[in-house]
């Protein structure tokens, strides 16, 4: 996975950016939310955080 593509539009946070606070030992939204500021705002991204989580068994 991995793009330059926004995933939290509300932050302008890029997927790159979520994938590495994952890598780095975040897991679960809370945490990615705290490394990142992702889904601080209309909470859109949620699913796509949870994924991402999902994919690195977290």
């Amino acid at each position: 996975m991995g793009s330059e593509q926004l995933l939290c539009l509300c932050a302008r946070v890029p997927e790159d950016e979520v994938v590495a606070a994952v890598e780095a030992g975040a897991t679960d939204l809370e945490e990615v939310r705290a490394a990142t500021e992702a889904n601080t705002g209309c909470g859109d991204c949620a699913a796509d955080i949870e994924d991402i989580l999902a994919e690195f068994g977290r």
